[in-house]
């Protein structure tokens, strides 16, 4: 499965603005911190161009249940 994303910093933001728990992390951050972490994100995402996007991997699962 793969999360098809049309820039390098789309995942940080989305994480920035939208995120609970790493929103709250990234908003205590330092803006040289943050830049910082920002880049990082970038550049681990850049492995993923697939043409204009960027297709990261994700884990996906398969739960199956019956009731008895």
């Amino acid at each position: 499965m793969e999360w098809d994303v049309p820039t390098p910093r789309y995942l940080f933001e989305a994480e920035r603005d939208a995120g609970v728990r790493t929103a709250g992390l990234l908003a205590r951050q330092a803006s040289d911190r943050l830049e910082a972490i920002m880049r990082a994100i970038e550049a681990g995402i850049r492995r993923y161009a697939k043409g204009d996007r960027f297709a990261i991997p994700m884990a996906a699962h398969i739960v199956v249940a019956s009731k008895r």
